[in-house]
């Protein structure tokens, strides 16, 4: 989940939730064939980009079965699916149980917003061993997101100055500050991304899992999400209530509060965590390695 100050950021800003420089890409096709008879190509899986994290290839699932990647064809403007289109970028694990036991896909998404499910997944994939055996295990880069057509704001270095200033202002000056800081970034995404920032929104990523759910032949979406992926869960569920099989909604966001009341709740939560962790550190090990006292921790 995003800490307090991207929070806070991405009130200000339309894009502040898609931090990293990652590179547009969108195809014309105005003959767009049915999106939902596309069939996948699986293969084996790249190492991630750079704009997914970087780092080296998903490792071998227990037994050796190899983690595949695909790309889905999905409509840049849900509003015009015979138009221009991008590619999702998807991964998954096979069933490994019986296949007559099979149910079908479960579905990802690990929150954020702007988290890759490309590379989370594989890093959870032992936790999930035992869903394996009755589910393919897929996951997805949400659209903006690394390979989904990803939005590029600003280069590394100006994104460590944005970072670097005060998130909370004290005074008229300070303010002004970050409201021109946040202007300049906001103007970056416009500049950089092109046609595919309008339209990297939660309702649009709901309608690509929806054509996922259809494409991976499965009758019902079931899903599993964590932090903001229950958002995007619920949204769905509005969306497409009789398309909604088994789900999981995990860490759930409350959409009824404002930015302000969720940055509150999720510092409290915070808090509540460490508090918890020097308590239990304090009082399980002889010798806490970071305090003597839950206090000192």
């Amino acid at each position: 989940m995003p800490n307090p100050s991207q929070l806070r950021a991405a009130a200000l800003t339309v894009t502040a939730v898609l931090l990293a420089t990652w590179s547009t890409g969108c195809s014309s096709d105005t003959t767009n064939e049915d999106l939902t008879a596309q069939k996948l190509s699986w293969k084996e899986c790249p190492a991630p980009s750079e704009s997914e994290g970087g780092g080296s290839a998903p490792s071998p699932l227990p037994g050796g079965m190899e983690w595949q990647c695909a790309t889905l064809k999905a409509p840049l403007d849900w509003a015009d699916p015979k138009g221009d289109t991008i590619g999702l970028a998807l991964i998954r694990a096979k069933t490994s149980g019986d296949a007559s036991k099979r149910i079908g896909s479960l579905v990802f998404n690990f929150g954020g917003p702007g988290g890759s499910g490309v590379t989370t997944l594989p890093a959870f994939g032992k936790d999930y061993a035992a869903l394996r055996t009755r589910y393919d295990l897929v996951s997805f880069d949400p659209r903006g997101v690394g390979r989904s057509a990803g939005v590029e704001c600003e280069d590394d270095q100006q994104l460590d100055k944005y970072f670097q200033q005060d998130a909370t202002p004290d005074d008229a000056a300070e303010t002004q500050d970050l409201l021109r800081n946040t202007k300049s970034f906001n103007a970056a995404c416009e500049k950089n991304s092109g046609k595919v920032l309008p339209h990297v929104r939660t309702t649009d990523a709901a309608r690509d899992m929806d054509l996922m759910r259809q494409v991976l032949g499965d009758d019902k979406l079931h899903y599993f999400g964590i932090s903001y992926g229950t958002e995007l869960g619920g949204v769905y569920a509005h969306l497409f209530p009789k398309d909604v099989g088994r789900a999981v909604f995990d860490g759930v966001v409350d959409p009824t509060q404002n930015p302000e009341q969720s940055s509150l709740g999720q510092a409290k939560g915070f808090q509540l965590a460490l508090d918890n962790f020097a308590d239990d550190c304090t009082s399980k090990v002889e010798d806490c390695p970071i305090g003597d006292t839950a206090q000192d921790v």
